[in-house]
């Protein structure tokens, strides 16, 4: 069996075929098409298997040569330190170091989401980027009204009476230019936040494991539909710790004999279900249970911020074997049917 190494970017693929014995068969840069993948492929169907890195357009790549019956899999570039910390370090040498490791069963692997979550993934995340997008519009437009000695007395300065008092200033033309485009951009940004909102409702409706989700107080559709998107398919984690660690959210440590050390949480995960997790456990510690329990014993002693994250940790734990036994929300403990009755 012929291992394969591809170094992926924008315009090119470098590719590295190693046989049996380590030996390079044939090492190939082509352009990043369609067309040229099946090509280059075709001839060794049934007899290869594939290494690539989740860089640019890897999922499309990934979901081509599974089609074309080839085994692929994504290597973890944080681990991979044979890649990452080499001294000579070329397209060429990147794709046989692929192909190597991947011949000899070393090679890290991460997680290759389907292309349904992929997609969710991109609903949510467009979502979230225009909403930053318009609040860093509005402060823009905060800021130039600040540079004019401008008191807006409006809380939403980017709504109708907005407008009107933006309108009503008594400015240069350029400067009303200025906060005109700032507005309009952000009328036209909150049109697709809309757009996305209404879809990724529509989808939640429809997926049971987001109403369950939604039984958890501070998560509502966009949120158990980024939690989702970004778990993927819960039966890969085996214990509630690996999700954990997954999501970033454990904490590190650094022993050796008797020497414990422990610090921050890694973050070496999902940063967007950390984000979601964070802003879920900030409502959730204001409702009675296990969660606010153990978020005021951590405040009490290590302040609120460390406590938050405590409580968003707990809070995936709960988000685990709610997701593993199909079952609704338990603040107390106490098992509930879904229509929230206790049993």
């Amino acid at each position: 069996m012929l291992a394969v190494g591809v170094d992926i970017h924008k315009k090119t693929l470098t590719i590295c075929v190693l046989d049996e014995s380590d030996k390079p068969v044939i090492t190939k840069r082509i352009e990043n098409t369609v067309e040229k993948v099946v090509e280059f492929f075709s001839p060794y169907r049934g007899d290869a298997r594939v290494a690539i890195e989740p860089t640019h357009n890897w999922g499309p790549i990934h979901d081509l040569l599974t089609e074309m019956g080839f085994e692929c899999k994504v290597s973890d570039p944080r681990q991979n330190r044979l890649i990452g910390k080499a001294v000579v370090k070329t397209d060429r040498l990147d794709a046989k170091r692929l192909a190597t490791l991947f011949r000899v069963d070393m090679l890290p692997l991460c997680y290759a989401a389907p292309s349904d979550v992929r997609r969710r993934r991109e609903k949510v995340r467009a979502r979230a980027s225009l909403v930053r997008t318009c609040t860093s519009l509005k402060n823009q437009l905060r800021a130039q009204l600040t540079r004019s000695w401008i008191t807006c007395p409006l809380t939403d300065v980017s709504g109708k009476g907005g407008r009107a008092f933006v309108s009503t200033l008594e400015w240069d033309d350029d400067q009303k230019a200025v906060a005109r485009m700032r507005l309009d951009l952000i009328a036209q940004a909150q049109v697709y936040v809309q757009k996305l909102e209404d879809e990724i409702s529509h989808d939640a409706q429809g997926d049971l494991r987001a109403q369950l989700l939604m039984t958890i107080p501070g998560i509502a559709e966009y949120s158990s539909s980024v939690i989702l998107a970004e778990i993927g398919d819960i039966d890969r984690f085996a214990r509630a710790e690996s999700l954990v660690a997954y999501a970033g959210l454990c904490v590190s440590e650094d022993s050796s004999g008797e020497s414990v050390r422990r610090g921050r949480i890694t973050k070496c995960g999902s940063a967007w279900l950390r984000w979601v997790l964070v802003e879920a456990a900030l409502h959730t510690v204001t409702q009675e249970g296990k969660i606010r329990n153990l978020y005021e014993r951590v405040e009490k002693k290590k302040g609120h911020s460390k406590a938050i994250v405590a409580a968003a940790r707990e809070l995936l734990v709960s988000i685990f074997w709610m997701l593993k036994r199909m079952e609704p929300y338990r603040p107390s403990g106490k098992k509930v049917s879904f229509a929230g009755e206790v049993r």
